[in-house]
């Protein structure tokens, strides 16, 4: 296919899915907001208030702490929007998949940018949170953006090998969402990386929500720059296993229309 035809197409992808996914809604794209604000409040009252969790720079204020944990949840729940649907993923354009000229990996794709639009949604609010607890956003935070790319990148692999297996393997449908709570408490949400014991840390770091979370709290809270090298090396990781994906995706599509 040619570039601005395949763009096209991707395009139509991005919105059919953000369409799809609020279809019927009262409150639509709003959604986007309520939901991470809903867990935030949450997460807040249990941890802040009730259990008084704190860390070394928030003092003795929850908001501080909430702050430091909402970090944590913005890149956590776009990893969930994505892998909690892979592994239905290509049962849900059925139709398609029995096109044989239709490039099957763009559904990925698709599905992958329109949850990329709702975590920089969750970014935005980040921004007016960090406002609200420390009076200012500095101009670090605008790291953020490229920050997420390895993130994506990873995410995009790790959605086209779940969405070609879950064809096969439909237990994948179950299993995933009984995972994703557990990546949230082995990420580095409720606690900051330098709390894990050394044994286990660099373990963590195979995580990829490890050293997005783990930057995106230097460059909103301390206003530190990112090191370059997290960037460059997170990038080509993340391109890898998206790479990865793609190739595992290929190997496996030619039998989706006889299973499906």
């Amino acid at each position: 296919m040619r570039l601005t035809p395949a763009l096209d197409l991707l395009r139509q992808l991005v919105y059919r899915e953000l369409h799809d996914r609020y279809r019927g809604s009262v409150l639509g794209i709003a959604w986007a907001l309520i939901l991470p604000l809903s867990m935030l409040s949450i997460y807040t009252f249990v941890f802040g208030f009730v259990f008084r969790a704190r860390w070394s720079g928030s003092g003795d204020d929850p908001f501080a702490f909430a702050l430091f944990l909402y970090c944590g949840l913005v890149p956590y729940l776009f990893l969930v929007d994505t892998l909690s649907r892979a592994p239905t993923l290509m049962r849900q354009y059925g139709m398609l998949v029995k096109r044989v000229a239709f490039p099957l990996p763009l559904l990925a794709v698709a599905m992958t940018i329109a949850a990329t639009l709702h975590m920089f949604i969750g970014f935005g609010v980040l921004a007016l949170f960090t406002w609200i607890v420390q009076g200012r956003v500095h101009l670090t935070a605008l790291w953020a953006l490229p920050l997420a790319l390895p993130l994506l990148l990873a995410t995009l692999g790790l959605v086209c090998i779940i969405a070609s297996s879950g064809v096969y393997f439909r237990d994948l449908a179950q299993v995933v969402p009984a995972v994703l709570p557990a990546i949230l408490f082995l990420s580095p949400v409720f606690y900051p990386v330098t709390a894990v014991p050394a044994a286990f840390r660099d373990w963590m770091l195979l995580n990829p929500l490890t050293p997005m979370i783990d930057s995106l709290r230097s460059v909103i809270i301390a206003d530190a720059v990112p090191d370059p090298a997290y960037l460059a090396v997170g990038c080509l990781v993340g391109a890898i296993l998206a790479l990865v994906g793609l190739l595992w995706f290929a190997r496996l599509q030619p039998g989706f229309a006889d299973v499906l």
